[in-house]
């Protein structure tokens, strides 16, 4: 696997290791006995809550090969104006169910969480314009003595813009027992659990570069009548890039399950009191991953382009109107065709089964209070493998999200 792989296990690996010896160091010496709380405990317990999760995965950017070409550090940041989402809110819903009498324990659950990012960036070097006074012996005073304004830098500009979604959904139905190991005090429970899971995770991107990276005005001063004329008709020569992209990928999966859920009570009992709660869960989900889209790079050249369009001013004094008439909003205005254009285009189409390992773990403070619980807490949960975040070959990316999270819960039938 790739380094951020190793990165995402060591780290799931950190979380689950961390919650195993809380657990074990907080049940030494405790006695198991809370049968004579159980007539009082709720049967059914709605939970509804939310996450702010830190995306881990980060999907391959689109770099055409005209990237290459661009040297200066701020233009080549617009056209990697592709930051992934880095966040997204989570929302969750679970029930579970307990019948008195019993150390069965039931429940489904559902996971879902979107994100969206837009980027947008746009440089251009400075768009300077100095007076060039042209004084050619013979010309009428008027003439030298207003000038034109003159371009003595250069104009090069890039821009990026990228539209960036992603959304994924998880299904959890367990069926487990409290086993009773490790029971903290009177109010402890230790359930361990076994069912399915079904992930669904869906991106798509939509990205759209351009660049000149390589314009250049002439500089030559204007000193005799041959160089006025000679300037009048000048011509630059530079490369107009243009680069798109558009695709979406999606993983769907289901597979076996195991969990472990415990609970110690810190403060109080199980009807009002402060306890400490953990997980911990690990699976294999069997799936299919899907690609679809396109992306194209067109690249133009212009060796014959007019820096000074017919249309600008009949007197070579119309300074004001040269820089009203030869610049836009978004970069320089020209005349002329390109003399070439090469454009290519590939469409991108790849579906594979897939086996996606999967481990996640919480821990958490919870407050109850007679049949309601509020909770907070810190969850992980990592599907490795899961996306493939190539562009013209497969690469395989983990999924994961990680955050805090915080629910509500409501007790029915004690």
């Amino acid at each position: 696997m790739s380094e951020l792989m190793n990165t995402r296990m060591g780290y799931c690996h950190s979380l689950l290791v961390s919650v195993s010896v809380l657990a074990l160091s907080c049940g030494a010496g405790v006695v198991p006995g809370h049968a004579a709380d159980d007539a009082d405990r709720p049967s059914v317990w709605i939970e509804l809550g939310g996450q702010l999760q830190r995306m881990a995965d980060q999907p391959e950017a689109f770099a055409p090969s005209f990237v290459a070409n661009v040297t200066q550090p701020n233009l080549l940041s617009a056209l990697t104006a592709q930051q992934a989402p880095q966040y997204s809110i989570g929302a969750e819903g679970r029930v579970k169910v307990q019948p008195h009498g019993s150390d069965w324990v039931f429940s489904a659950s559902v996971l879902y969480g979107r994100s969206v990012a837009h980027n947008h960036g746009h440089q251009q070097t400075a768009n300077a314009m100095v007076p060039q006074h042209v004084v050619i012996s013979g010309f009428p005073p008027n003439f030298n003595k207003y000038g034109t304004n003159y371009p003595t830098l250069h104009v090069r500009f890039a821009d990026g813009v990228s539209n960036l979604s992603e959304n994924h959904t998880v299904l959890s139905f367990q069926a487990g027992k409290d086993v009773g190991i490790g029971l903290f005090g009177n109010f402890g429970t230790s359930v361990i659990s076994g069912g399915i899971r079904i992930a669904q995770f869906i991106s798509k991107a939509d990205v759209t570069l351009r660049g000149e990276p390589d314009l250049q005005y002439p500089t030559k001063p204007i000193s005799s009548l041959p160089a006025l004329l000679a300037w009048r008709s000048a011509t630059i020569h530079f490369h107009d890039y243009a680069g798109m992209l558009e695709d979406r990928r999606s993983f769907l999966g289901f597979g076996p399950s195991i969990g472990w859920d415990g609970s110690a009570t810190l403060a109080g009992n199980s009807q009002r009191g402060i306890a400490l709660d953990w997980g911990a869960n690990a699976g294999i989900l069997f799936g299919r991953q899907r690609v679809s889209g396109k992306h194209k790079t067109e690249v133009k050249t212009y060796d014959n382009y007019r820096w000074f369009p017919a249309s600008v001013g009949a007197g070579y004094g119309n300074g004001p109107g040269l820089h009203r008439g030869h610049f836009g909003a978004n970069g320089p205005l020209y005349s002329g065709d390109p003399a070439a254009q090469h454009s290519a285009s590939a469409g991108i189409s790849r579906s594979r089964s897939v086996v996606v390992p999967n481990l996640g773990g919480f821990a958490g403070l919870s407050f109850r209070y007679v049949n309601a619980k509020l909770s907070f807490g810190y969850r992980a949960d990592f599907f490795f493998g899961a996306m493939d975040e190539g562009l013209d070959t497969r690469k395989l990316e983990g999924i994961g999200f990680h955050g805090p999270f915080a629910t509500i819960s409501v007790g029915l039938g004690g």
